[in-house]
């Protein structure tokens, strides 16, 4: 059964660390999620460590890490490091220390989120980082990789999804392989997006991704794999988890992004007439690998996997021509109809 490498590294071990590297005592950790910990200080700031598996690169991280230093000289709204040197190794482990961004209580997130222009917001950050792509000093190595899978460009992950198959194969029985063989022909035909317009690109800018925060409103983290990538991938996978919610929360992503991306490069500067057409077949893709990834765990027969595969794929084209009818659409006065 296949399972996703997750750091095993003892956060004794990071606090440790952290504190002979950077000469804070460290009080506690409260774990936020697997491998990530929020790092309490006793005489200074909160930290969050993310601590990756030992398979993942030291130079990758120091990649995460110096995106997040270029989003920080732009005034991004992400995660700012917690040192100049915020990169470590832990028990083989690489580590990365942020600053905590303190969330605002949870009963008053939706609200904080909807004050700060919601989905458009969200759209527009996405954006934003697409046109920030030709600021000076931007990142260039290939990034959009969900990197619990794998490092670089999309194309990246679904070679791992396809080899997460491929592996249950081998021991599938009679009746699996035929619905195995089709889930690997629809990765390997599967759109990623590649070849121009690229920009920077994080490579799951979704609402799980987004801390509500009293000052900004909204501050995107967990950008481990972003780089250089075709900047209509993540902005698909966005449309992927809001339309399948709703789709009228398709508009408001596609309006969001439209509005920031035209104004920063001109008229038509949204999405090309190839971006808009490869839509449908970009918005199931990462619903795609999650599917082969719950395959590959047992958590889903090979039969019940091809049917909502090709479900989503039905639903990715009504969400492409909703956001292609915003994308298309001729400009008009702004809306405060917030998310």
């Amino acid at each position: 059964m296949h399972e996703l490498p997750v750091a095993a590294v003892d956060p004794e071990a990071v606090a440790d660390a952290l504190s002979a590297a950077h000469g804070s005592e460290v009080a506690g950790m409260d774990a936020l999620d697997a491998a990530v910990w929020r790092v309490r200080g006793r005489d200074g700031p909160d930290w969050v460590a993310r601590a990756f598996p030992s398979s993942r690169p030291v130079d990758a991280v120091r990649g995460d890490a110096g995106i997040l230093a270029w989003l920080a000289e732009h005034d991004y709204p992400a995660e700012r490091l917690a040192a100049e040197d915020a990169v470590s190794v832990v028990d083989g482990h690489p580590v990365i220390v942020t600053g905590f961004v303190h969330p605002v209580p949870r009963e008053e997130r939706r609200d904080t989120i909807k004050a700060a222009g919601g989905l458009r917001a969200l759209g527009g950050m996405v954006a934003r980082l697409h046109a920030l792509s030709l600021a000076p000093g931007a990142p260039s190595r290939p990034g959009g990789a969900w990197h619990h899978a794998a490092e670089g460009a999309p194309r990246a992950e679904l070679d791992a999804a396809t080899a997460w198959l491929v592996e249950a194969m081998a021991t599938a029985p009679a009746g699996d392989r035929e619905p195995l063989a089709e889930l690997i022909a629809a990765l390997d035909d599967a759109e990623d997006g590649a070849g121009p317009p690229a920009g920077v690109v994080h490579p799951d800018p979704v609402l799980a991704n987004v801390v509500a925060a009293p000052g900004p409103g909204m501050v995107l983290v967990d950008w481990a794999g972003a780089g250089i990538g075709p900047r209509v991938w993540p902005l698909a996978f966005l449309l992927w988890a809001e339309g399948v919610k709703d789709l009228r929360r398709v508009d408001l992503v596609a309006a969001g992004y439209r509005r920031v991306l035209g104004s920063e490069l001109g008229p038509g500067g949204a999405l090309e007439p190839e971006e808009l057409e490869r839509l449908a077949g970009l918005i199931p893709t990462r619903h795609l690998v999650f599917t082969a990834l719950n395959v590959a765990r047992g958590r889903l027969r090979p039969a019940a996997a091809v049917q909502s595969v090709r479900t989503e794929a039905a639903r990715a084209q009504r969400t492409a021509d909703r956001a292609r009818r915003v994308f298309t659409a001729r400009p008009s006065a702004p809306r405060d109809d917030r998310n």
